[in-house]
C-alpha cells in the first residue's frame, strides 16, 4: 500500500485528482487563446474577457450554492453530473459558431467547475478514513497546485499546432473519460441533509445583482458610459443591497456575511479581494500584449507566465513558515510592496520591452503574491470562531472571486476605453500598449491601496493579542462564554417537525421564535413525554417511549396520530426563561440552579442572541483558573501536595506500627 491507502482508494484518489486538474488546467488555458478568438470573432478586449469574468463570475455564484447540494444529494451523483455539465460546457464551446455559443458554454463548464471544487473536498473526506486524509489531501494539493503552472505553456503550443478550438476538444474528451470511469470507481455516499432547503429568492439576487454589476464594468470599454449601461449599474447594486440585508435576517443564510462584521476578517477580505482583481486581470492583458501588439507567438505567451505560475507555487509552503514565525506584518508588507513596483513595470511597456525582461518582471510579482495571499488569507481567517471558519472561507472565497471577475472586467474595459480614444491620433499597435500600459496603472493604484490597508490594519500575533484582549473586555461575561448558534423552532411546527428538528440538531428542546425573531415558547422532549406519560410512565425518551409503547393498546393509535398533529405552542411552555445579555455569572447560575435548567437562552433587545449552559461556564471557570497560575505556580503547588501526601503517608504508617 502506497501512503498507507489501498489500491482501491488510489484508484478512487487518481480519478478525482485527474478530473480536478483538468478542470483547473481550464482555468488558465482559455487566456493565451483570447487573441486567437478575437481576430477570429472580430471581438475586442473587453469583449472577449468574458470568457474569463463570467467563469469566475459563476464560480463565485456556485460555491455557497455547493453546500446546500452536497446537503441534498448523493456526493457520487454530483460529481458525474458536474464533471458531465462540465464536459457538454467544453464541447459547446469548441464547435461554438459565434462568441455568444462559446460564452454559454464556458459559463457551462463554470458551473460544472463551481460544483465540483469544493465537492472533491466532501468527497475525500468522506470516502477516506481520519488517520489517510492527511496523504489523500497531501497528493491531491500538490498536483493540483500544478495545473495553473503549464496550462498556459500547453495551451500555447496547442494553438500554434492545432488551433484554440482543440484546446475544448481535448478537455470535453478527457472529462467524458473521466466520467466513464467514475461510475465504476466512485464510492456512494448518502446525502448529508436530504431535508435541506434552498433559499431560491437569493440565489436569483446574488446572481441578477453580480451579473449587472459586472455586465456595467465590462461595457463602459466596449460602448462608453451611457444611461442603460448605467442604469443596469444601478440595479445590480441595488439588489446586490438587498440580498445582503435578506442574508443578514435570514437564520440560515445562503452566504453568512455575518461574519464581515469582525473588523480583522473584513480588512483580510477586502485586502485579498484587491490582490485577485490585479492578479486576474494581469493574467488576461498580458496575453493580448504579447500576441496581438508584440506578434509573439501562444507558445511564447504560455512560457512567459509559466515561470512566475511555478516560483509561486513554490514559495507558498515557505510563506506559510514564515507566517507561523513572523507573522502576517512583514510578509503582506513585503509582498505587496514588490507587487506594486513591479506593476508600474508593466505600466510602461512599449513596442520594444525585451520578452526576457517581461518574464523576469512578471515572475517577481507573481512570487510577490505568494506573500501576500496566504499570511492575509490565514490572518483573517484566524480572527474567526472555529465553528464561523466554514461560513468566512464561503464568504472570502466568494468575495474574491467576484472581485476579481469585477477588477478584470474593469481594467480591461479601461484598456479597451483608451485604445479606442487614442486610436484616432496614433498607430494602432501604440495604442493598443497605451490602453494595456492605462490598466496597469490603474493595477498600481489597486495594489498600492492595499499597501496603504495592510500597513494601517494588519499587525502581528502578539498586537493582535492585545487587540482581542481588549475586544473582550468591552464584551459582557455572557457573551464571552454563550454560544452564538441557537437552533429555534417557527410557531407553526408541529409535533413530528419537531422531534424530526431534535433528532437532526441532537438536541433535547429548543425556542419557539416568531418571525420578528422574538421568542414566544419553549418545547423539548419533556413535553413530549408528559403527554405520552399517563399510559406508559417508566421511558424517560420520548422517542423511546414511542417505538417500545405496546402497539395493542386501545389509545395508543389514536393517541399518537393526535400528538404529531399537535402545534408545538399547544404542548410547550409559554414564554421563555432567558437572561439579559448583562447579566451577571453568579446571577446565570442562580437562574439555572432554580429552574432545574440546563442551559438557558441569552436575549437581547428581546431576541435570542445565544444560548449559555452549565458546561460552558464549568470549562471557562477552568480555563480562567488555570490560565491565572503559571507554570511554576503550578509545579510549586504540585510538589508541596506531593510533599504533604508523603508526610501523611509516613504518620499514617508510624501510628500503624505503634498501635
Amino acid at each position: 500500500m502506497a501512503y498507507g491507502l489501498t489500491r482501491q482508494q488510489i484508484v478512487m484518489l487518481v480519478i478525482m485528482i485527474f478530473g480536478t486538474f483538468v478542470t483547473v488546467l481550464n482555468q488558465t488555458v482559455v487566456t493565451p487563446a483570447q487573441p486567437s478568438i478575437m481576430a477570429e470573432m472580430g471581438i475586442d478586449a473587453s469583449t472577449v474577457q468574458w470568457l474569463t469574468t463570467g467563469f469566475t463570475l459563476v464560480n463565485a455564484i456556485m460555491i455557497p450554492v455547493t453546500a446546500y447540494l452536497t446537503d441534498k444529494h448523493s456526493t457520487k451523483m454530483l460529481y458525474l453530473v458536474s464533471m458531465g455539465i462540465f464536459a457538454v460546457g467544453s464541447l459547446m464551446a469548441g464547435i461554438a459558431p459565434d462568441f455568444a455559443v462559446l460564452l454559454i458554454g464556458r459559463l457551462l463548464q463554470a458551473a460544472g467547475a463551481g460544483i465540483l471544487m469544493p465537492m472533491v473536498m466532501t468527497v475525500l473526506m468522506l470516502t477516506f478514513p481520519v488517520e489517510r486524509r492527511g496523504s489523500a489531501m497531501g497528493i491531491f494539493g500538490i498536483v493540483i497546485a500544478f495545473a495553473p503552472a503549464i496550462g498556459p505553456s500547453v495551451s500555447g503550443l496547442v494553438i500554434d499546432s492545432f488551433g484554440w478550438r482543440v484546446l475544448f476538444y481535448a478537455i470535453a474528451i478527457l472529462i467524458a473519460a473521466v466520467v466513464l470511469i467514475s461510475v465504476f470507481v466512485l464510492k456512494k455516499t448518502e446525502p448529508l441533509n436530504p431535508a435541506a432547503q434552498l433559499d431560491k429568492i437569493s440565489v436569483i439576487m446574488s446572481t441578477v445583482g453580480f451579473g449587472a454589476l459586472l455586465y456595467g464594468f465590462s461595457t463602459i470599454g466596449s460602448v462608453g458610459i451611457n444611461v442603460a449601461d448605467a442604469a443596469i449599474t444601478l440595479v445590480g447594486i441595488v439588489v446586490l443591497v438587498l440580498f445582503f440585508r435578506r442574508q443578514l435576517k435570514m437564520e440560515q443564510p445562503m452566504l453568512n456575511v455575518r461574519v464581515l462584521s469582525n473588523r480583522r476578517f473584513l480588512i483580510g477580505t477586502v485586502i485579498g479581494m484587491i490582490v485577485q482583481a490585479s492578479l486576474l486581470a494581469a493574467g488576461v492583458l498580458m496575453p493580448i500584449y504579447l500576441q496581438s501588439y508584440m506578434g509573439y507567438s501562444a507558445t511564447v505567451s504560455g512560457l512567459v507566465i509559466m515561470p512566475g505560475a511555478i516560483l509561486m507555487g513554490v514559495l507558498n509552503p515557505f510563506a506559510g513558515r514564515l507566517f507561523d514565525k513572523y507573522g502576517p506584518r512583514v510578509l503582506s508588507i513585503i509582498g505587496l510592496a514588490i507587487l506594486t513596483i513591479s506593476t508600474v513595470g508593466f505600466a510602461t511597456l512599449t513596442s520594444t520591452t525585451d520578452v526576457v525582461w517581461l518574464t523576469i518582471l512578471y515572475t517577481i510579482r507573481m512570487a510577490s503574491l505568494s506573500l501576500v495571499n496566504m499570511p492575509i488569507t490565514t490572518w483573517a481567517m484566524n480572527a474567526l470562531d472555529n465553528k464561523l471558519l466554514n461560513h468566512g472561507t464561503s464568504v472570502n472565497n466568494t468575495l474574491r472571486q467576484v472581485s476579481g471577475s469585477l477588477g478584470t472586467a474593469l481594467l480591461v474595459s479601461i484598456d479597451t476605453f483608451v485604445t479606442g480614444t487614442a486610436s484616432g491620433t496614433m498607430d494602432p499597435v501604440q495604442a493598443g500598449i497605451l490602453g494595456v500600459n492605462a490598466a496597469f496603472v490603474a493595477a498600481v493604484v489597486l495594489s498600492a491601496v492595499a499597501l496603504v490597508f495592510t500597513i494601517v490594519f494588519v499587525k502581528n500575533r502578539p498586537e493582535d493579542v492585545k487587540i482581542a484582549e481588549t475586544e473582550g473586555e468591552e464584551r459582557t461575561m455572557v457573551e464571552k462564554i454563550m454560544k452564538p448558534d441557537v437552533y429555534s423552532l417557527p410557531p407553526d411546527a408541529t409535533v413530528v417537525d419537531a422531534m424530526k428538528f431534535f433528532v437532526e440538531h441532537g438536541i433535547s428542546g429548543a425556542p419557539v421564535v416568531d418571525a420578528e425573531g422574538r421568542a414566544t415558547g419553549f418545547v423539548s422532549d419533556g413535553d413530549i413525554m408528559r403527554l405520552l406519560s399517563t399510559q406508559s410512565n417508566s421511558y424517560m425518551d420520548p422517542v423511546v417511549m414511542i417505538m417500545q409503547m405496546r402497539a395493542d393498546e386501545e389509545t395508543y393509535d389514536e393517541k399518537l396520530a393526535n400528538l404529531m398533529k399537535m402545534n408545538i405552542r399547544d404542548i410547550g411552555t409559554k414564554g421563555v426563561i432567558g437572561i439579559d445579555l448583562h447579566t451577571t455569572l453568579p446571577q446565570v447560575c442562580r437562574i439555572l440552579s432554580k429552574n432545574h435548567l440546563k442551559k438557558v437562552p441569552v436575549l437581547h433587545e428581546g431576541k435570542i442572541i445565544g444560548v449559555i449552559n452549565r458546561s460552558d461556564i464549568t470549562l471557562y471557570s477552568m480555563k480562567t483558573y488555570l490560565e491565572g497560575r503559571d507554570d511554576k505556580d503550578l509545579d510549586r503547588e504540585i510538589k508541596i501536595d506531593e510533599r504533604k501526601r508523603a508526610e501523611a503517608e509516613k504518620r499514617r504508617h508510624a501510628q500503624e506500627e505503634a498501635e
